[in-house]
């Protein structure tokens, strides 16, 4: 009931704010702006005045017309790498029912079959970074992450109100805002709130208390350029708070089967005295500002400081330990603080600082660095910390020849460990990588202290090679893009079946080829990607064979006005012997138990939009119970059910 309610909300206030949106000379809105009013239309005799800091101020007055050509953003990559790019908001139709993050990353992640629940990529990915990171990151992906923080300007203010409800309360609120202070100042707000109910039976969920996942993120971002364009400033914070309910997946009675599980509508937790909970919550500051004295010859620096903690607590501990979810207890030997019986707690500090110098020479720019990072770790539990100052030198180079072929070359060193090396040449026709990494073990990997997992481990840097390369063959109704992804994974760390870390002796090689195909045809247009994945060595990271995706569209207009989507996505995978996921250490690990069933899963939907306001609605896993019972996220985590979901997005430019 409160999400047909929420519905009727927003339709009645897209309906009423239709009639303040203008049209065009001819009545109607003018479809080459998809449905935005024509820039061309705006008056152009406003007039600019001054203030007592000679900024130019905006012209807000009523004659001007303000829409999408009106703003625009761009990334602080863009302005560490010296580009001059006006990036414009998204205001088509084409996939935005894809609102779960695991579809935004067109099926390449998984969860625990519910939004908020641990995060992992299917395939595995090289590492963006070096130095010691925390490794506690089933919940990260959730977060705002700082290179996608997008710092706008605008002619108006400029909102975006977003809101989504699918199957098992899976809910997404998100609100952004941004305005100019004044033609050389912008700040902006972006809010984002999350939650899901469970899906599995405890004695919570009996008691009515449906809650699963709840989160808030925040940020507050602001940037400033000189009058004289010699001077820029961005910066950020990033707050993010993630609860969950951990349940520990499908409780198997003694004569159940995992496929005979999945044929239950009111299957039982394995967790069911609902007494476990994790928690993740941080506060990050960054800075980043550059002084361009000459073209050649700039200077950049960059600020960040986090603190963040991370826990889990399970007071049932007992319990579930003789149900085997917990592989052993040192409760002899350590004691829980409070009543709980379970307790995992990492406190995390870091502060680092990057100072450099940057410039452009034709079509040839630099950049060079120098960073000091200072990080420590602290777990309660037994009052014991580990810390370390690390120093970094980087160099990033770029050659563009003619507008057609781009080179780039970056390496950055933390001196007496870690090296990153990265190289990608890219032309309209093909493009191709290659990256060779040595990265240090996490906190996690090396260090825990708690009920019942305990080590401290000295393991050596992990080695990551990728070669990657693909070619693009387009015409103005199809595309294919082929590809080929080599990677060489040495030192690997992994989870063995108890979710103990063991580094692996021999090296993996992984070989995966992928196709992107589409196009369009009159009023249908289409796309599909399929991912095939071998690899050889030790058996001890998990990857399906084969990862397909495609969608068909159809677009409609009627009288101008409305614009519909008709489409169906279509998402499969082949049977492995996917993880499963231990809680207390925010870790998925090895399982032999089970081999996940393949899956075809379909998604029709319809997506819809009226002026400025956009709205979709779809029936997600509409086979589940025809072709199949259902499938597994991940080993004894059913995927959602059957179920509808929809979605509303508003923008807003004065």
């Amino acid at each position: 009931m409160r999400s047909i309610s929420l519905l009727l909300v927003f339709l009645f206030l897209c309906l009423k704010g239709y009639g303040q949106f203008p049209a065009n000379q001819m009545g109607t809105i003018d479809p080459a702006n998809a449905g935005f009013p024509n820039p061309k239309l705006q008056n152009k005799n406003g007039q600019q005045t001054s203030n007592k800091t000679g900024r130019a101020a905006l012209d807000d007055s009523t004659k001007q017309i303000y829409g999408p050509n009106t703003v625009h953003y761009f990334l602080e990559s863009d302005a560490v790498n010296s580009i001059d790019i006006k990036r414009r908001i998204d205001t088509t139709l084409t996939l935005m029912h894809r609102y779960l993050y695991q579809e935004r990353d067109g099926f390449l992640s998984t969860n625990l079959g519910n939004q908020g629940t641990a995060y992992r990529d299917i395939f595995t990915l090289a590492p963006k970074s070096i130095g010691t990171q925390l490794g506690y990151n089933a919940y990260l992906p959730y977060a705002f992450q700082a290179d996608q923080v997008r710092y706008f300007h605008t002619k108006s203010p400029y909102s975006d109100v977003t809101f989504n409800l699918g199957a098992g309360g899976q809910t997404n609120l998100n609100f952004t805002f941004a305005r100019n202070v004044d033609s050389l100042w912008n700040v902006g707000v972006e809010l984002q709130r999350m939650v899901a109910d469970k899906n599995l039976t405890d004695a919570a969920f009996k008691a009515r208390d449906l809650s699963l996942t709840g989160q808030w993120g925040l940020i507050l971002h602001t940037n400033f350029t000189s009058r004289n364009k010699r001077y820029r400033l961005l910066g950020h914070i990033n707050y993010f708070d993630q609860g969950t309910n951990d349940q520990g997946g499908i409780r198997l009675s003694a004569s159940q089967t995992p496929d005979a599980a999945l044929k239950y509508i009111d299957n039982t937790a394995l967790l069911n005295d609902a007494k476990s909970q994790s928690n993740d919550q941080f506060l990050k500051l960054h800075l980043y500002h550059e002084f361009i004295g000459f073209k050649g010859l700039q200077l950049f620096q960059r600020l960040d400081a986090e603190t963040r903690k991370v826990k889990y607590r399970d007071l049932a501990f007992q319990t579930n330990l003789a149900d085997g979810f917990y592989p052993r207890t040192y409760i002899n030997f350590i004691q829980a603080p409070a009543s709980d019986s379970l307790y995992n707690e990492n406190q995390w500090r870091s502060f680092s600082h990057q100072t450099g110098i940057k410039g452009i020479f034709r079509q040839f720019t630099y950049r060079a660095h120098v960073k000091q990072r200072y990080w420590s770790a602290y777990n309660p539990l037994n009052d014991a910390s580990l810390d370390k100052l690390e120093n970094y030198v980087g160099l990033w180079l770029r050659q563009q020849v003619g507008k057609n072929l781009d080179f780039q070359a970056e390496g950055e060193y933390l001196i007496g460990s870690d090296y990153l090396i990265k190289a990608s040449l890219v032309s309209p026709w093909f493009w191709a990588n290659y990256q060779r990494t040595s990265v240090s073990p996490t906190v996690v990997n090396q260090w825990v202290y708690n009920t019942s997992y305990r080590w401290k481990n000295n393991f050596d840097n992990i080695q990551f090679d990728q070669l990657a390369g693909g070619i693009e063959v387009k015409s103005k109704h199809f595309f294919v893009k082929p590809s080929v992804t080599i990677q060489r994974i040495g030192s690997w760390v992994y989870y063995d079946q108890l979710a103990t870390p063991i580094q692996a002796k021999e090296a993996i090689a992984v070989f995966r080829t992928s196709v992107a195909l589409g196009g369009n045809f009159k009023r249908f247009e289409w796309q599909s990607n399929v991912h095939i994945n071998t690899q050889t060595g030790p058996d001890v990271m998990r990857m399906p064979s084969l990862v397909a995706n495609a969608n068909l569209a159809l677009n409609v207009q009627y009288k101008k006005l409305l614009y519909m989507q008709f489409g169906l996505d279509v998402i499969g995978q082949s049977a492995y012997y996917g993880d499963t996921y231990q809680p207390a250490i925010q870790q998925y690990h090895l399982q032999n138990r089970y081999e996940l069933p393949a899956f075809v899963q379909v998604d029709p939907y319809v997506s819809l939009r009226i002026n400025r306001v956009r709205l979709f609605f779809k029936m997600a896993n509409v086979t589940q119970g025809l072709l199949t019972d259902n499938y597994y996220a991940a080993y004894l985590y059913p995927a959602m059910r059957r179920g509808f979901a929809f979605g509303v997005k508003w923008l807003l430019f004065d």
